[in-house]
């Protein structure tokens, strides 16, 4: 071969390969010989300069069938025989070409660009089918990412922490008081820190609402109290000044801060000065020695300042506010750690015998944050996958009954010499181009939903600030796409890429060369779609059912939510150090914000239902001494002003309500709930019966309080707590510096807001007044959890229905228009319209109760996996698998409907002239 590319003149006929006429396109056999460099050089002419290597290939051939018709005429042929017999030898000039074309360096990206290219101008030319399938890919692919980006940043994303797979939690489970990851005592985290071997920088936290006073208008900081080892487990770093040092916490005498970056940028401009200055949190002056970044956020989202803990040695196990949070040492194991720290529990039981039975359970962080969001978030993750299977179900059937329009193109492909494996790819490169636009669709979508869950966020769903579209979000979404372009690709581009050429070409050939098996392969992909669609359907309504059952849990009180307003309020500690001083602010408070209008009533407790619990503790009953070890159960108790009862429509039952009798210095007295009435004092009049907390030698010295009434029972605990028992004292005689102002007015509450902030500011100006909600807001924000997760659900339920009708009707209707020439025949030969419609709608009947009898298997076993999900309804609820499948059954009928009727319709002499 010359170094123009063209064949030497001497080399003989029989030694001419086709192939070796891709020199000039860079191509031949030996090209992945070819050094690097001379391979990208080719590659890259190919690429840029196609016209000239189209014309050197025209060129080479011309010259080879030049040489070649010479060569037979000095063998005697005629000049017209040798050119004819030159050619014959070279096997065709177009197949030749295309087998250069196949062997050069980037050909498989050239023919791959190609096949953009047509399926482009194919989709092109049905806009309408392109619309239908982007549009559910878009959908299912859409909710798919915005789901995984939720998934991504709760469950998957990386902790903001240097090596956060080694950082745990440190709980407490003392057996009788079934908690089995309770917070823990000073007393048991100076035993741990005592006797630790496995842990670097043990340390406990106290999460608080600090009151920010004296700076400007008071403001509460969500935060926490912290032992030195906090930040340094952690490996935190501060944005400016230092952390807590060793020896900072415990007995120390002064009192620090670390503020975050967004209060020291909001409330002291981002001044360096702040550094050593001195604020009041709580009425404490604390010495500012360090500001942490923005991007931490620990232990709350909200975080906003922390402190040193300072605490006097314990004398006492008790009381239980503490989380303890360390790093495990290189090396150490999660199983070696809890034995350490399980082997320092027995010798607390050693030293203390009603501590028997204490454990203390170790829960990596990630664990620890994520919580019960796990399962909530996975359930919802695997109902908007079916989402998506069933989309790609519907564009399968799309894609199917586009086969057989294509067919005789197929057929046509074929006969000039397609191989059916290039159709296979052609029609894939179709699918994946359609798959694509619908991730790029999708990927629109998702960043709306996005945006919808961030302002819908139920309040407690961890890391939320971690949720973006970013790099491995987009990398899901590619890959998903590309998966589902092979999952509903597959079938179709199988189905279109066997046609039958001698069936297909003939005249007419085209409705007979369907066949039975393209109908019945649509039939099943739709029967698949109502199964998953009943999947989604039964689990939506078993998650409806619980939470419209939650909403209506009996409250415990009478008065309308709308009408009670809640504001809690915190009173600064060097002004209010004791319940008298606290009790007079809150009766001269009380005295005017009962003179506003439309105020029927208000009081102060330190909780309000339904989970803003406030105190609880055990207790025994005076002539019932309890066994060594044992513990009553533990109740609500909340401290009540007199006005409490009546504001919040809580009915006495017995005896009588507080009153100005019961002072701070007037014999303790108590009311209990009707359940604990019933649970202690059986048969009974618990009326005039003695109590008292239990617990540690200081409570137990305590006098005892006499039950002077009996109320209704009310929900402390949350809406999906049974009734509890509970026992109330008078905040007369155990006032505190944090209560909140329970108002009842004679209309919407809402507007009193304002004025409740004014009256509590026209007192003291230093008093915190924060979360100012309405109870109605309140029991909303409730229930955001199972609300949030049940619409989720619901919405995907609804898409699945949308897109099963979708699915029924384009295969009724398409069998309509395969059918006209039989459904014709048959009004000739007498059916009526009425038969045609039943023929037709029992079609549609047929693959619903095929789909709704898979489905209904499918559902019994998959929605066991929502059991924790639900309140007061089994997985199997009978009423919720009777329903779905009749909504679904309903569905699917009228989706076969408007096909039936226009079969119905159908002229038997226009249908006999059909093809």
């Amino acid at each position: 071969m010359g170094p123009g590319g063209l064949i030497e003149p001497t080399l003989p006929l029989r030694d001419r390969p086709a192939s070796c006429f891709g020199a000039a396109g860079g191509g031949d056999q030996k090209g992945h010989d070819l050094p690097i460099l001379a391979r990208v050089s080719s590659w890259w002419r190919n690429l840029s300069r196609k016209d000239r290597v189209e014309r050197d290939l025209d060129a080479e051939l011309a010259a080879w069938l030049e040489l070649a018709a010479e060569e037979k005429v000095r063998a005697g042929m005629s000049p017209d025989a040798a050119r004819r017999a030159a050619r014959l030898d070279l096997g065709g000039v177009e197949q030749v070409k295309e087998r250069v074309r196949g062997a050069r360096i980037g050909a498989l990206a050239d023919a791959l660009w190609l096949d953009l290219r047509y399926g482009a101008r194919m989709l092109a030319r049905s806009p309408g089918f392109a619309a239908v399938a982007v549009l559910a890919l878009a959908l299912g692919i859409g909710a798919n990412t915005a789901m995984f980006s939720i998934i991504d940043g709760v469950l998957l994303h990386p902790l903001p922490y240097s090596e956060a797979g080694r950082l745990v939690m440190v709980t407490r489970h003392f057996a009788r008081s079934n908690f089995p990851y309770g917070n823990l005592c000073l007393a048991d985290y100076l035993d741990w820190r005592a006797g630790n071997r496995a842990f670097e920088d043990p340390a406990v936290y106290q999460g608080h609402r600090f009151d920010l006073t004296g700076t400007s208008e008071p403001e509460q900081l969500s935060g926490a109290a912290v032992t030195a080892g906090f930040f340094s487990a952690l490996r935190a770093r501060p944005l400016l000044g230092r952390l807590f040092r060793p020896g900072e916490d415990g007995s120390a005498k002064e009192r620090l801060a670390v503020l975050s970056e967004s209060v020291w940028r909001r409330r002291f401009g981002g001044s360096t000065g702040v550094i050593g200055q001195a604020i009041d949190l709580d009425g404490n002056r604390s010495t500012v020695v360090g500001v942490m970044p923005a991007a931490f956020h620990f232990p709350r989202a909200d975080s906003e300042v922390w402190t040193n803990l300072v605490f006097a040695p314990p004398t006492y196990r008790g009381p239980y506010f503490y989380r303890g949070l360390a790093r495990l040492r290189p090396g150490v194991t999660l199983t070696q750690a809890q034995t350490e720290i399980n082997a320092i529990a027995r010798r607390i039981e050693l030293a203390d015998p009603r501590t028997a039975g204490l454990t203390f359970p170790l829960l990596p962080l990630r664990e620890a944050i994520v919580g019960d969001a796990r399962p909530a978030l996975l359930v919802l993750f695997g109902a908007v996958s079916l989402v998506l299977l069933i989309a790609s179900v519907n564009v399968a059937n799309l894609l199917l009954a586009r086969a057989t329009a294509r067919e005789r193109e197929m057929a046509v492909r074929l006969g000039l010499g397609a191989g059916r494996a290039r159709l296979l790819r052609q029609l894939l490169t179709e699918s994946g181009l359609l798959a694509l636009l619908g991730g790029a669709a999708g990927v629109a979508v998702a960043a709306a939903g996005i945006d919808l869950l961030r302002a819908w966020n139920p309040g407690n769903l961890p890391r939320m600030q971690e949720v973006h579209l970013d790099a491995r979000v987009l990398g899901f979404t590619l890959l998903v796409s590309l998966l589902t372009a092979v999952l509903f690709g597959l079938a179709p581009a199988l189905q279109g890429s066997r046609a039958d050429l001698a069936a297909s070409l003939k005249e007419g050939g085209r409705g007979q060369s369907a066949g039975a098996g393209r109908r019945r392969a649509r039939a099943a992909l739709v029967v698949a779609e109502i199964a998953l669609s009943l999947l989604l359907l039964a689990g939506a309504a078993l998650l409806l059912r619980s939470f419209v059952l939650l909403q209506q849990v009996e409250l415990g009180f009478l008065a309308p939510p709308a009408r009670l307003l809640t504001a809690q309020m915190s009173l600064a500690a060097a002004k209010y150090r004791d319940a008298k001083t606290a009790t007079a602010f809150y009766e001269r408070l009380l005295e005017r914000v009962r003179q506003l209008p439309g105020v029927e009533a208000a009081a102060v407790s330190d909780s309000v239902p339904p989970d803003r619990e406030g105190d609880a503790d055990t207790y025994i009953i005076a002539g019932r001494p309890l066994a060594p070890g044992e513990l009553n159960p533990i109740v609500s108790a909340p401290t009540v002003s007199p006005d409490y009862f009546r504001a919040l429509g809580i009915p006495l039952l017995a005896g009588r309500v507080f009153d100005q009798r019961d002072k701070l210095d007037a014999p303790p007295v108590a009311i209990i709930s009707e359940a604990m009435a019933r649970r202690d004092f059986p048969g009974q009049d618990p009326i005039g019966q003695r109590l008292k907390r239990s617990g540690p030698e200081i409570i137990q010295n305590s006098p005892y309080m006499e039950i002077v009434g009996v109320v209704g029972n009310t929900r402390y605990l949350g809406l999906a707590y049974q009734l509890d028992a509970a026992y109330y004292e008078p905040t007369a005689q155990n006032a505190g510096q944090r209560e909140f102002l329970v108002v009842r007015s004679a209309a919407a509450a809402t507007g009193l807001a304002r004025l409740l902030r004014r009256e509590v500011q026209a007192l003291d100006h230093d008093v915190v007044v924060g979360a100012v909600v309405t109870m109605e807001q309140a029991l909303s924000d409730s229930v955001a959890q199972p609300r949030f997760r049940t619409l989720l659900l619901a919405a995907f339920a609804a898409v699945a229905l949308l897109l099963a009708a979708v699915g029924i009707y384009g295969v009724i209707a398409y069998s309509v228009a395969q059918r006209t020439h039989e459904i014709g025949v048959r009004m000739a030969l007498g059916a009526r319209r009425s038969d045609v419609l039943r023929l037709v709608v029992g079609q549609g009947a047929n693959l619903a109760l095929a789909g709704i009898g898979l489905g209904l298997a499918g559902a019994f076993a998959l929605t066991r996996v929502l059991a924790s999900l639900l309140f007061e309804v089994s997985a199997t609820d009978p009423l919720t698998f009777i329903l779905a499948p009749l909504l679904l059954a309903a569905v699917a009928l009228t989706a076969s409907l408007l096909p039936a009727h226009r079969a119905a319709l159908i002229d038997p002499q226009a249908a006999l002239k059909y093809e």
